[in-house]
């Protein structure tokens, strides 16, 4: 009877005490019968089906918890009669501009932005084009319209028109 005891010990003791650090819940205890085990027998619980879903960390790379857009500034120009209006659009330096130009005329147009090197947009009869621009140094960039109207973008002036 002795030996029953122990045996009877020793099952009950196995188990998990809940505080694995695995991400996954600990199956539950093997239940015991009143029947005497036999000789060279094992106690074992039934393999855990329940699954933890995880999500990864966030990468380091990516601070801005947005996407990776660059950062870009707006600069708008209204094409009317072959001239740009506003006159004059000023950015911060170094920063990427979206040069958008809108043109109100019946005749397609060609703009060209004179920065590091031209950045042309066509813009079509009543349409719109844009293009970026990398940041530029401080200065000004003439913009212009073939045949016709001229306008600046200012690098390194008060943001705005």
């Amino acid at each position: 009877m002795a030996a029953l005891a122990t045996v009877g010990v020793g099952v009950a003791g196995c188990g998990s005490d809940g505080k694995s650090g695995t991400g996954t819940t600990a199956a539950p205890p093997a239940t015991t019968s009143t029947a005497a085990p036999t000789v060279g027998s094992t106690a074992t619980a039934p393999p855990s089906t329940s699954t933890t879903a995880t999500t990864p960390p966030p990468t380091a790379g990516n601070s801005t918890g947005g996407g990776s857009e660059p950062i870009r500034i707006p600069a708008t120009f209204t094409l009317r009669s072959g001239r740009l209006r506003p006159a004059t659009v000023s950015v911060p330096a170094f920063l990427a501009v979206e040069v958008s130009v809108r043109n109100l005329d019946r005749v397609p147009r060609v703009v060209t932005v004179v920065a590091d090197r031209p950045y042309r947009l066509s813009v079509g009869a009543g349409g719109r084009a844009v293009r970026l621009v990398p940041g530029q140094r401080h200065g000004t960039y003439p913009v212009l319209v073939a045949g016709g109207g001229r306008a600046l973008l200012i690098a390194g002036g008060e943001p705005g028109p």
